[in-house]
C-alpha cells in the first residue's frame, strides 16, 4: 500500500519520471545503475550499509527512506551525515524529490 501511494505521489507530477521500481532489496544497486536514476525512494529501512553501497555505486544518487508507517522518512546522500524528514506527506515528499534533485518547484499549470 506503501508503495501504491508514493508511485502515485511522484506520477502526479507532470516533471517527474518514474524509471523503475524494485521489490525487496536484493539486486536494487542493478537496478539504480540501469535506471540511471537520481533519487531512490525505499519503504523498507536499508540500514547504513546497503544504502552506502547504492550510494558508492551512484554517488549522485538521493535515497528518500520512509518509515514503514509511512508517517517520517530519512534522506541519504554520499556526505557525511543524512537529514530528518519527519512527517512524510504528499507534499512533502514531493517537496525533497524537488530539493535533492534541484528541480526546485514548476509554475502551476492551468
Amino acid at each position: 500500500m506503501l508503495a501504491d501511494i508514493v508511485k502515485a505521489v511522484v506520477t502526479s507530477q507532470a516533471d517527474f519520471e518514474l524509471v523503475g521500481e524494485v521489490v525487496g532489496v536484493s539486486g536494487l544497486a542493478d537496478a539504480v545503475g540501469d535506471a540511471a536514476a537520481d533519487i531512490l525512494i525505499v519503504g523498507a529501512p536499508l540500514g547504513r550499509n546497503p544504502s552506502l553501497r547504492v550510494l558508492y555505486g551512484a554517488p549522485q544518487l538521493k535515497i528518500v527512506e520512509i518509515d514503514a508507517d509511512g508517517r517520517r522518512g530519512t534522506l541519504h546522500e554520499l556526505r557525511p551525515n543524512h537529514t530528518q524528514l519527519d512527517e512524510i506527506s504528499p507534499a512533502a515528499l514531493v517537496a525533497t524529490i524537488r530539493t535533492v534533485t534541484g528541480f526546485g518547484y514548476r509554475e502551476e499549470r492551468p
